[in-house]
């Protein structure tokens, strides 16, 4: 048993034939990457089951969808070209031709620079992602992006910042409150809402701050509807609480903190009715909030992405850090923890001259701590040429058509590119308007090796796992990270991809770990690569300029950044802009999560649509009264940047002056209404979750 999970690394021996089989394997359909089997049937996929040696196997209603997901009529199984606005099929070796020459004449004529590179959420952390990067290196070009511009580094860049390390809530060790903040874990994170039921069972505490009635904020002892992007202040308000009335770990506070005095002060400015009138939320429940959270020891945060969609996000996490740190709850048993980490071999080329400067200067912390450039910038840069141009733009499994904030924009600057080359395994909205289509493979034709992060929505566990091919690439299909080493061979660049095959790389990415391919082989659920310890830093220090928790960041001042946690208004709100209020009375809130889908994926697959059919915009029944609209009718929602027609859900779950709508429809595609010029200061990442908009029924569809 491993907190409270059973599970067994036994390899399964039995007897198979290449048509009847089970293989085991490690889903991609999310983040959560779970253990499973797969069973294969005369050369197809019949069903999915999950996998008893992986500690991660409760499988959500994602995984009914994969034998479709691999065997879709709708897989792209050829290269494609554009010809005069037409896609004709080429071979492989016309496609990565056709790509090496316009590349060499961009680069010639422009510089290496004008090449932008983007990898969306499938292949962060795989050897694809190792590949692009090697590429950009040997190209020259210090654009390398990912769907980290949109994710959660902005919690990783915030906690960094504050005490060195990403924390994450450690449930196996009964936290007696467990604070979730801007997180829907029933719908995302299935381990991690397991974990909380079977806490509340035992007597835990549960809070829930958000502006949605959620599964889990009604079962909690306090639900707290914040209005969206204000976080912070809420924040700022607690700490007043806990400063003022004594509630912090004075002894933690004096030998391990930085700045604890002028935060004494800065917090004074949140009392707590100014608090309430900013958050909505009144002030003896942030009071009583206050006091559970602090009183209760050990106590776990959770904050989720909603944080990091605000332009005040990287401020309300360290606000939030802050809050963990005070009251003695960072790296114990049931507060907030750090882990081991595993390094595998680099796959970076070091020495290579790079044309910059890179996009994105303007956030200099983001590149810091992420090793990469925000992609939102880069959709000014494609519009403007300034300060030079975007030429050539390379997507490896991401939909920006749909995905980026105010997409029309993308739509209209792309054709500003002299290529873009999208490489998927479907004829996404983006490919379509891709010059060349490189089909790429599932995670069920492909290997990898999957570093599970000390992430309690993955159960804590510092685990490495060895993913396995199930069936053999689909028509004449490609694995993504050998697409990236052809190119880079067909490129010029043929000594540094020397890797004929799986196997060859990942014997290289082992090399100088004490894990070994075999291992791996043998243990299809995967080896724990780390041990737990707890308060490390009593020995090691944290891992900050300091060695101290920096509640007061001499890095953020050194780069003109409010060195204290400081709450600011979001940049599109009806208090910010007061101007817009009567015209945009109601705040817009893109991205709530589904179990359903991820992301703009599986919206194509009918078992999922059977689920989930259609978008829908959920509305309070007193707004929608109001409007004269009822449970069904379209609506017409509107913000500064464009509109969508989609159906009414009327739900008592959301606030009045508020309205939730899913991202990844293509039928109403959420981010055109969302703004990509309004941004956190210090990581770029642009408001989702804070959209001023306005409501009308929609009398003919």
């Amino acid at each position: 048993m491993v907190h409270g999970i059973q599970i067994s690394l036994r390899v399964d021996r039995r007897t198979v034939t290449d048509q009847n089989r089970v293989v085991k394997t490690i889903c991609n359909v999310c983040s959560i990457r779970c253990g499973i089997d797969v069973y294969v049937e005369n050369g197809r996929i019949t069903k999915v089951t999950g996998m008893q040696e992986s500690p991660f196997n409760m499988l959500c209603v994602k995984a009914r969808g994969i034998p479709e997901l691999a065997h879709s009529k709708e897989r792209l199984t050829r290269p494609l070209r554009k010809f005069n606005g037409v896609f004709k099929e080429v071979s492989w070796d016309e496609a990565l031709g056709f790509a090496a020459d316009k590349l060499a004449g961009i680069k010639q004529k422009y510089g290496a620079k004008s090449l932008l590179v983007h990898l969306g959420v499938p292949f962060i952390y795989s050897q694809t992602e190792y590949m692009a990067r090697r590429f950009c290196d040997l190209f020259g070009t210090p654009n390398y992006t990912s769907g980290a511009s949109f994710c959660f580094l902005a919690r990783v860049i915030g906690q960094n910042l504050t005490c060195g390390s990403y924390l994450n809530a450690h449930y196996p060790g009964a936290p007696k409150c467990m604070v979730i903040w801007g997180q829907n874990p029933t719908e995302s994170r299935l381990l991690q809402a397991d974990f909380i039921h079977a806490l509340l069972g035992r007597g835990s505490k549960l809070i829930v701050i958000d502006p949605k009635v959620t599964p889990l904020a009604k079962k909690a002892d306090i639900h707290a509807q914040i209005r969206p992007g204000t976080d912070c202040a809420l924040a700022l308000g607690m700490l007043n609480v806990i400063i003022e009335e004594g509630l912090y770990d004075k002894q933690f506070v004096e030998n391990w903190t930085v700045g604890f005095p002028g935060l004494t002060k800065h917090v004074r400015d949140f009392p707590l009715e100014k608090t309430e009138s900013i958050t909505w939320i009144k002030a003896e429940t942030i009071r009583e909030m206050a006091r559970m959270y602090a009183t209760s020891s050990p106590a776990a945060i959770s904050p989720g992405i909603s944080l990091d969609h605000c332009t005040n996000g990287i401020q309300s996490i360290r606000a939030i850090t802050t809050l963990i740190a005070i009251t003695g709850n960072i790296d114990v048993p049931g507060g907030n923890v750090y882990g081991p980490g595993f390094r595998m071999t680099s796959l970076r080329v070091h020495g290579k001259p790079v044309d910059g400067p890179p996009i994105g200067t303007e956030y200099p912390i983001f590149t810091k701590y992420t090793q990469e450039q925000s992609v939102v910038p880069a959709i000014e840069q494609l519009c403007t040429g300034n300060p030079y141009p975007i030429k050539a733009l390379l997507i490896n499994g991401c939909n920006p058509a749909l995905t980026w904030p105010n997409s029309t924009k993308f739509t209209r600057c792309s054709k500003n590119l002299d290529i873009m080359v999208v490489m998927d395994i479907f004829m996404t909205d983006t490919a379509k308007m891709a010059d060349l289509v490189l089909p790429g493979t599932t995670f069920l034709e492909t290997e990898n090796i999957r570093i599970y992060p000390n992430d309690m929505s993955r159960g804590g566990l510092p685990l490495i796992a060895k993913s396995n091919r199930v069936i053999d690439p689909v028509g004449n299909s490609i694995e993504d990270w050998k697409i990236w080493a052809k190119l880079g061979i067909n490129m010029g660049y043929g000594e540094y991809f020397p890797w004929k095959n799986n196997e060859e790389l990942f014997e290289f990415l082992l090399v100088g770990t004490n894990i070994s391919l075999d291992q791996l082989k043998n243990n299809p659920g995967g080896i724990y690569y780390g041990s737990r310890s707890y308060q490390k830093y009593v020995a090691e220090g944290f891992n900050t300029p300091s060695q101290k928790v920096e509640i007061y960041s001499k890095t953020l001042e050194d780069h003109n950044y409010d060195p204290l946690p400081t709450f600011h208004e979001p940049t599109e709100s009806p208090v910010s802009r007061k101007d817009l209020a009567d015209k945009y009375p109601y705040m817009f809130v893109s991205g709530p999560r589904t179990i359903v889908y991820n992301h703009s994926q599986g919206r194509n697959l009918s078992v999922m649509r059977k689920i989930l059919p259609e978008p829908l915009l959920e509305i309070n029944p007193e707004t929608a009264s109001a409007l004269e609209i009822k449970d069904g009718d379209y609506v017409k929602v509107e913000s500064l940047r464009g509109s969508v027609n989609v159906k009414a859900r009327l739900t008592k779950d959301v606030l009045t002056a508020t309205v939730f709508m899913q991202h990844g429809w293509r039928e109403a595609n959420a981010n055109l209404l969302t703004n990509d010029e309004e941004r956190d200061p210090i990581s770029g990442y642009p408001g989702f979750r804070s959209v001023m908009c306005r409501l009308s029924k929609v009398t003919e569809v």
